[in-house]
């Protein structure tokens, strides 16, 4: 049975302790600052190993690992935010909501400058304003990572500024700030323009084709650079009814925008910031949905979803769904 473990604080001047499930029980005494500080360091690595997740000595020095531990989730350092550029919208507010609860600092970018919808303020949230139409205003310098949730809008921009060109305005600011990671939300079905989610969907200001267009700006500009980026190609966008977190393993994950399906904003949030982190998802598109109601992005691939050969990627955890998602350019594209 799981049983506590207890960690004295650093950034508490070692006063205070906080209690994590574990399998393993690990008291520590204290035997001076420094005895301590090394014994402490010592079973926060163990802990975290034991948990699955990834931490080094800078991290558990910095605070972030019990904040690791109490979410399941990946350890970012806590003094660099993950910036979330289109966090005024229905998916970046929560984006930036799903930082928050992993304990993790977020900077919520947003045309008007104004604090996301829906979420309170927090000593680990700072506000400012973005307008991705301009670089000059795209400041993401000391970012652990960016998540790119805006789209074209009748108030916001159109798909042409937002979707393609905007997009393309963040990656270069990444990239010009050596941002370790750019997480770009984009949409199955782009590269299908024949299929009905394309023609459908493309009738608002031929956004598909734009987001594609981005897409691939974003290509052109991590050539040949050593920072990652990951484009998450979500299903359908299933709200409110069912605005819930369903979790990892609800999710189905392929390759090749040959299947679709739906997923609510909050588990594409969930997704978005993890893979803010993930060693798995480096240079990695990949189209994300429910996999109870999955389907072909069109009539020809419905035989996929019955051939073992292909790709259809699941698991209970974060880590175990973002298993075996392969990089950019060494997969099968379906034809």
């Amino acid at each position: 049975p799981a049983r506590a473990l207890r960690l004295p604080l650093l950034s508490g001047a070692l006063r205070a302790s906080r209690t994590v499930r574990s399998n393993e029980f690990v008291r520590i005494r204290p035997q001076g600052v420094a005895s301590t500080m090394r014994i402490t360091l010592l079973a926060l690595l163990r802990a975290c190993t034991a948990h699955g997740l990834a931490l080094n000595r800078r991290q558990a020095l910095g605070g972030s690992a019990a904040a690791a531990l109490a979410t399941g989730g990946p350890a970012l350092a806590a003094s660099k935010p993950i910036a979330v550029i289109g966090s005024g919208g229905r998916t970046g507010s929560l984006c930036v909501a799903a930082c928050l609860k992993r304990g993790l600092a977020v900077k919520a970018l947003s045309r008007s400058g104004a604090p996301p919808p829906g979420v309170d303020a927090n000593s680990l949230l700072s506000i400012a304003a973005c307008d991705v139409r301009d670089p000059s205003t795209i400041n993401v310098a000391g970012s652990s990572a960016v998540i790119y949730a805006a789209s074209g809008s009748k108030k916001g921009g159109s798909p042409h500024e937002v979707d393609n060109l905007g997009v393309v305005n963040a990656a270069k600011a990444c990239v010009a700030a050596k941002v370790p990671r750019l997480v770009v939300i984009s949409s199955t079905a782009v590269t299908r323009p024949q299929s009905l989610g394309y023609k459908f969907t493309d009738v608002y200001g031929r956004i598909m084709g734009e987001k594609k267009l981005g897409e691939d700006g974003v290509y052109a500009t991590y050539a040949g650079s050593d920072l990652a980026y990951t484009i998450i190609r979500p299903g359908g966008l299933e709200e409110p009814k069912e605005n819930v977190v369903q979790g990892p393993g609800a999710l189905e994950i392929s390759q090749g925008d040959a299947l679709a399906g739906i997923i609510s904003r909050k588990d594409l949030a969930e997704v978005a910031v993890e893979a803010c982190s993930s060693p798995a998802l480096k240079d990695a598109t990949f189209e994300l949905y429910y996999t109870k109601g999955a389907q072909p992005c069109e009539g020809k691939f419905k035989k996929l979803l019955a051939d073992e050969a292909f790709p259809r990627l699941h698991g209970d955890s974060y880590a175990a769904l973002f298993k075996g998602v392969r990089r950019d350019g060494t997969y099968d594209v379906p034809a």
